[in-house]
Formats: C-alpha cells, structure tokens, sequence
C-alpha cells in the first residue's frame, strides 16, 4: 500500500474474504481526517500565524509539511499488523498524533522565544484560533 506514493509497509489481518495482501501492496490509501484532525489542524494554523499573520502561508506550509507528516505516520507503523477493518482509524489515530506533536513544537518554541509559561502561548492560540475560525458562544454566555 502506498500513501500519497510513500510505501505504508504494514501486515493487514482479516482482509475480506477472496482478497490477498499481495492484491493491497500497491494499492494508493489515503489518510482520513475526522473532526479531532480538523481540531488540530486549526491549532496548527494559529500557532504558525503567531508567527505569520498571513493564512496563505499558513496553510501553504501546511500541505507542504504534509508530506513530512505522512512519511512519519509510515515510519510508525512500519512492521507492524493492522486488522483491515481498523486501518483507517489506526492511520487518522497516527496522523493526529503527528500533528499534535508538531504543535506542540509550535507551543514549545513559541514559549522559548517569548519567555513565557505555556498558559500565555494557550491564550494566544485560542485568540487567533478566535479570529480566524468560527467560534460559537457557550450557551447562555453571550
């Protein structure tokens, strides 16, 4: 199996019935983003616009760190053995630590370069996340 042409070289268990795994070695798979992914990714992009107020660089380093992060969530899973059924939540489970990794990177540099504690990077974060994303009032809190 490939990832966007990086080679995911994992075991599948309980493939479908008639199916071998030599039928999935070449077979393109793509990592699925839920709604926990969406979460992240709008950390990551507040955090690389605390540097660049510019949300078209933002996400343009976004998708070229993409390949970065794929190569990783490959690099995990290597050699390991998957069930069929679970390869897409394993993949979204990896991918989103990857990122959550990267931001947190974000934060520690951030910290670093500010001399600052974590709860003013957080603070920040959650303003810019503010003002680019839309953010429902808790209820009866407007």
């Amino acid at each position: 199996m490939n990832i966007s042409g990086v080679p995911l070289l994992v075991e599948l268990t309980n493939l479908p019935a008639g199916s071998q795994s030599t039928e999935t070695d070449q077979e393109e798979i793509s990592i699925h983003k839920d709604v926990v992914s969406a979460v992240i990714w709008q950390r990551w992009i507040a955090c690389y616009m605390l540097y660049d107020w510019n949300l078209l660089n933002a996400e343009s380093a976004y998708e070229d760190d993409m390949c970065i992060w794929v190569l990783e969530v490959c690099r995990r899973l290597e050699g390991t053995t998957i069930n069929a059924r679970s390869l897409e939540s394993t993949l979204t489970d990896t991918f989103n630590h990857v990122l959550l990794e990267d931001v947190e990177g974000f934060i520690q540099q951030h910290m670093s370069e500010w001399k600052c504690d974590r709860a003013t990077v957080e603070l920040w974060i959650a303003w810019a996340i503010s003002e680019l994303f839309p953010v429902k009032p808790l209820p009866g809190r407007q």
